[in-house]
């Protein structure tokens, strides 16, 4: 990928992206569908931004992006609220998510007309169960919303990546796609091992600034600090033992330690305030790059052949398994209201972690469809179960950030106005 290129096309969706979010500002429209929506026109209808470019830039945004995003988000989640909520929060990263991942495995099966327990429809389910911080942080950040509702989302989004890491690679791994590991320590590793090393950065980072007044610098610091911790949970850890830490966790975890922990010195209030402008505004930034350079991302000749069935498996995902997955989780004491269950159902919008899954997927198995058992393929053949999962995934992605984005203050203020 040429240099010149990529900075043109980063150049060209940043000025008109920002563009497109301010008439959504104006009419009082959400930014992230029309960026979105967006994407795809100069993506895949026009060609204006060919996938292939777009696919390889997306890996990069998608990435640093939420590591800022995660940064960000949590640094501004306090404690003394998010306690209040981790029961829910709890339940909803666990029952709430497998319901969601089997019942949207379901759906996929029936809709492509394979057996109820083939594990494509499974590898769908997995891939799309995680919702998407990218999206919840800043809709809950420009809106007047209950604190512990938004907290509760937000954190159920930030904690729900390593389960969905987890339940793709083990699907993945009955496909013969990836090496069979013991998912209870794969869990561990990913999710504790992401809150251990979190709490270590956090640490770290807090005797930095007290030790030494890093001034203005203070904010590239922390996200270069947030960075380190998700390169060693993604890169250094797995390649020590094979076992990887959720670096996406670590950050999340540092940034709630941070912003509870450095409040409590006064002296250290402008670094607060330079942590949170820096992160509010670079947020904005990588936020116009992930949605339209996402929605650029698809093939278009992918796209036509099956979008529907896509989009069928979407409104399955969205309006029938997120619910009912809620529902069930939401039933077990302590009760939310109904109102809180049902706006819980209706918000959970899929976006960065579906979407980097998916393309993961794709490629390992179009570059290895030898490896799946002949029981599978003989149902749908590996290049179509790439594909259909592909679109499968862009689609709920799409209706959920449109749907969810779009009427996530609306539907709030139905539910709880006074």
């Amino acid at each position: 990928m040429e240099l010149a290129t990529t900075i043109g096309y980063i150049s060209l969706l940043l000025i008109s992206g920002s563009i497109i979010a301010k008439i959504g500002e104006k009419l009082n429209i959400p930014d992230i569908p029309l960026l979105l929506i967006y994407g795809l026109i100069v993506g895949p209808f026009l060609g204006i931004v060919p996938s292939s470019y777009a696919q390889g830039i997306f890996g990069y945004v998608a990435n640093i992006g939420l590591i800022i995003i995660l940064l960000g988000g949590a640094f501004e989640m306090r404690w003394i609220v998010l306690k209040r909520v981790l029961k829910t929060v709890l339940k909803l990263d666990t029952i709430a998510l497998i319901g969601l991942l089997g019942i949207s495995g379901l759906i996929y099966n029936i809709i492509f007309k394979i057996p109820y327990f083939n594990p494509i429809g499974y590898l769908y389910g997995a891939i799309t169960c995680a919702t998407d911080p990218a999206t919840l942080m800043p809709i809950f950040s420009k809106s007047n919303i209950n604190p512990e509702i938004a907290i509760t989302l937000e954190a159920e989004s930030v904690f729900n990546d390593p389960l969905g890491i987890v339940a793709t690679t083990m699907v993945l791994a009955t496909m013969g796609l990836t090496k069979t590991v013991n998912p209870v320590l794969n869990f561990l590793s990913l999710a504790v091992g992401g809150i251990i090393l979190g709490i270590i950065g956090g640490k770290i980072f807090e005797k930095s600034i007290l030790f030494c007044d890093f001034k203005e610098y203070v904010a590239p610091l922390s996200i270069g600090m947030a960075m380190a911790l998700w390169y060693f949970g993604d890169k250094i850890f797995p390649y020590i033992t094979g076992y990887e830490i959720s670096g996406f966790m670590a950050v999340a975890i540092m940034g709630l330690y941070l912003g509870n922990t450095l409040t409590k010195y006064p002296n250290k209030s402008k670094d607060v305030e330079n942590i949170v402008k820096f992160c509010d505004d670079l947020s904005t930034l990588v936020r116009i790059l992930i949605f339209v350079f996402l929605g650029a991302s698809i093939n278009f000749s992918i796209l036509t052949n099956y979008w529907f069935m896509g989009l069928i498996c979407a409104i399955g995902s969205i309006f029938v398994a997120r619910p009912i997955g809620v529902f069930i989780a939401t039933s077990i004491p302590p009760f939310s209201s109904l109102k809180e269950r049902l706006y819980f159902a209706l918000e959970g919008p899929r976006g960065v972690v579906p979407a980097a899954l998916s393309a993961t997927v794709y490629d390992a198995i179009m570059e290895n469809p030898h490896l799946i058992p002949q029981e599978i393929v003989k149902y749908m053949p590996a290049q179509e179960i790439a594909s259909s999962i592909l679109v499968a995934t862009f689609m709920t992605i799409l209706l959920s950030v449109v749907i969810e984005a779009s009427w996530a203050d609306i539907l709030a203020k139905k539910l709880f106005k006074e």
